[in-house]
């Protein structure tokens, strides 16, 4: 199975690695054209024709040479293996990683015959796809050796793997979607890989899929594959719209019907993103897959369902709901004014609420009969997020496992949860939104001087109770700072560094690479965003409301505080 992923990355990776040559460094082979070609994909496709090593070519041309030859990827990168010596020729993997720079240089190294790549990258793509970025000026180096072979300089050493250069890179791959269950198989969530634009990029995602999540992810959400699931060729065709998967038996081992369906809307989700697929045909070992009954359905899975567009705000020390230009109170609950409310939450389905008392050190929650509950006391709480199973998440930042999840019904399921985090210790929670599909957890936290915003899967038992996060969170890089960050869709997010004293600029951020910056507001304390189509982007001053019209805030005639979406 790896095999096949790695084959068909391979393309992917080579192509990377001749065009970072492109950057900065002197060139002594002739530089060849990339020509653009219509793929099934109904995307372009980029190959590059490179030059071999030139007779007598000195050992840093050489060095140069390689890295402009892995952007041919014909014959596993056939042009690149020139350059290498026999043995490492044999040995060498194009595959494995593609890094992604903006600049590079090639540098005498430590030892003789040994030449550095120095580069700035901005991130990398592993041989699943899964793309890595890092802030900037970040710095990598690869170190390859070179020797005389039959009195021609040869590449002895390097590693595997390919460079390209960053505005080339989003010519040569293309961000797709797969798609994994939550825990309850009601909603599709997605993780977004990196693939080469082409006739293989079919492939490239089913065999990315039928090895699972990315790492952020793993034990977070399902798949309706097992562990034993394989192509039984590297090849998925596409003909008149349908691509057909033909899968191993042991694929099927101990499947039902129900368990096809989800297969089946699993790759469909997926594969239909591309402007080639329609639909798919799902084969074992080369048989038609029938189910044993014609009566099995299952409910179909959610894919970025929109939130409720009424909000929850505070006015005048009493909840109310924020719908469009209307400010209405909410009726059915008890007087909390008492309390001098703070940061509501309102549970997604349902009608339950939350929200802190004026001091942030007590977490109150309303069911569904209207009764108030005491659900938690710290020393300094953060704006609640309620999610579908009903568990109600904060942080407080006086204690030493900061992030809580409170259940809805506390005398069932016991008291609020401390979610014990490794890489979050000795970090402020600054701001915890849990995805629509309740897979996923949107954390900003500042550490010392340093401020970072991270997606992590949620890990839940059978039961739908919280158990952790992922070891390995998603990191983001935004280019204004931040101290909060919001979900609008289920592949993007907002976020700002809100304060009273300053005009703040918020961001929209897509998993996909995008960003668009809104427009600045004077003394932003807040900001809500909502998961669907027609989700109006509200904004607050400490004295006025605002609607994001266009790229402009549009004020409001009537007031409410703290206001939130659903979630």
């Amino acid at each position: 199975m790896r095999k096949r992923i790695f084959s068909s990355l391979a393309i992917i990776l080579s192509a990377a690695l001749a065009l970072s040559g492109c950057a900065s460094i002197p060139r002594t082979s002739t530089v060849q054209q990339i020509e653009a070609e219509t793929d099934a994909s109904g995307a372009e496709s980029y190959s590059y024709a490179a030059e071999g090593p030139a007779a007598g070519a000195d050992a840093r041309a050489i060095v140069e040479g390689f890295v402009e030859a892995g952007r041919s990827v014909s014959e596993d990168y056939a042009v690149a293996r020139e350059f290498m010596d026999a043995q490492l020729s044999n040995t060498w993997r194009g595959d494995t990683q593609t890094l992604i720079y903006d600049a590079f240089n090639v540098v005498n190294g430590a030892d003789a015959n040994q030449y550095t790549v120095q580069l700035e990258i901005t991130g990398e793509v592993d041989e699943h796809g899964v793309r890595t970025n890092y802030p900037d000026h970040s710095t990598r180096a690869v170190d390859i050796e070179v020797a005389k072979v039959d009195n021609e300089w040869r590449i002895t050493k390097a590693p595997d793997g390919t460079m390209l250069e960053a505005s080339t890179f989003t010519k040569i791959f293309a961000a797709q979607t797969l798609y994994f269950y939550d825990s309850s198989f009601a909603y599709l969530v997605p993780d977004i890989r990196w693939f080469t634009s082409g006739s293989g990029t079919t492939t490239s995602m089913v065999e990315a899929l039928l090895d699972g999540p990315a790492p952020y992810l793993q034990n977070a959400v399902i798949s309706a594959f097992s562990t034993a699931s394989e192509l039984v060729r590297s090849a998925v065709p596409v003909r008149d719209g349908e691509a057909t998967i033909d899968l191993n038996s042991n694929t099927f081992a101990e499947a039902t019907d129900r368990s096809i369906l989800l297969m089946r809307q699993q790759l469909e989700t997926t594969l239909t993103g591309l402007a080639s697929v329609d639909s798919v045909k799902l084969l074992r070992e080369e048989n038609e897959v029938n189910l044993s009954t014609e009566d099995t359905n299952i409910e179909p899975a959610k894919v970025n369902p929109s939130t409720q567009d009424t909000l929850i705000g505070i006015s005048d020390q009493y909840l109310v709901y924020v719908k469009g230009l209307s400010i209405i109170p909410v009726g059915g609950v008890p007087d909390i004014s008492g309390y001098d409310p703070r940061d509501p939450a309102m549970s997604p389905v349902g009608n339950r609420y939350a929200f802190l008392n004026g001091r942030r050190t007590q977490l109150w929650g309303i069911d569904d009969s209207g009764q108030l509950r005491l659900s938690l006391e710290g020393q300094e709480l953060i704006q609640p997020s309620m999610d579908l199973a009903g568990w109600t998440w904060t942080a407080d930042n006086g204690a030493s496992t900061p992030i809580r999840a409170v259940p809805a019904d506390t005398e069932m399921k016991g008291e609020a949860r401390p979610i014990d985090v490794a890489w979050l210790e000795g970090a402020q929670i600054d701001s915890l939104r849990i995805s629509r599909d309740g897979a996923r957890a949107l954390i900003v936290a500042t550490e010392g001087n340093s401020t970072s915003v991270y997606v992590a899967g949620v890990i839940r038992d059978a039961e739908g109770v919280p158990r952790g996060l992922t070891d390995s969170p998603m990191k983001i890089y935004p280019e204004v700072p931040v101290n909060t960050a919001l979900w609008d869709s289920d592949s993007s997010i907002i976020v700002a560094e809100l304060g009273d004293d300053e005009a703040v600029e918020a961001a929209q951020i897509t998993f996909e690479g995008g960003s668009e910056h809104l427009q600045l507001l004077l003394g932003m304390v807040g900001i809500a965003t909502g998961v669907g189509n027609r989700r109006e982007v509200y904004a607050e001053t400490n004295e006025k409301l605002y609607t994001r019209v266009g790229n402009s805030w549009h004020e409001l005639d009537d007031f409410a505080q703290d206001v939130a979406y659903p979630g």
